[in-house]
């Protein structure tokens, strides 16, 4: 049997170096939307480099994905702030420069994630 226990509400992930996001539940369509916005980026890139190392695409693709999910997602943060310390405003440019940040990216990728991921390996999904 399915177990529909996926968040439904907004949620709080803690993440690396005091930051937290308030996030939207990933749903289909925020997924979506993340894919197919990295995909637009990466298209870019490979037109204007024909000869991109595939490693890198596949970098590029990756992070392009993470930044893409963040800004979709995210809806709030705390413990981001500017270089004078000062709490830094929620933009949609603000969170991609935090997904720059791997030990950051790779944090929010696996707890965003995460609730789809446990439904998958119970097989429940």
């Amino acid at each position: 049997m399915l177990t529909l226990d996926l968040p439904i509400e907004p949620y709080w992930l803690d993440l690396p170096r005091g930051v937290r996001v308030e996030i939207r539940p990933v749903t289909t369509a925020v997924m979506a939307a993340a894919q197919a916005a990295a995909s637009r980026r990466l298209a870019a890139i490979r037109i204007a480099d024909p000869d991109l190392d595939p490693d890198m695409a596949r970098g590029l693709s990756f992070a392009f994905l993470v930044k893409a999910l963040a800004r979709h997602a995210v809806t709030a943060w705390e413990g981001v702030g500017d270089a004078a310390g000062k709490p830094l405003p929620l933009s949609p440019e603000a969170v991609e420069r935090l997904m720059d940040l791997d030990d950051i990216a790779a944090a929010f990728w696996d707890r965003a994630t995460a609730p789809v991921a446990a439904v998958a390996a119970e097989g429940n999904g």
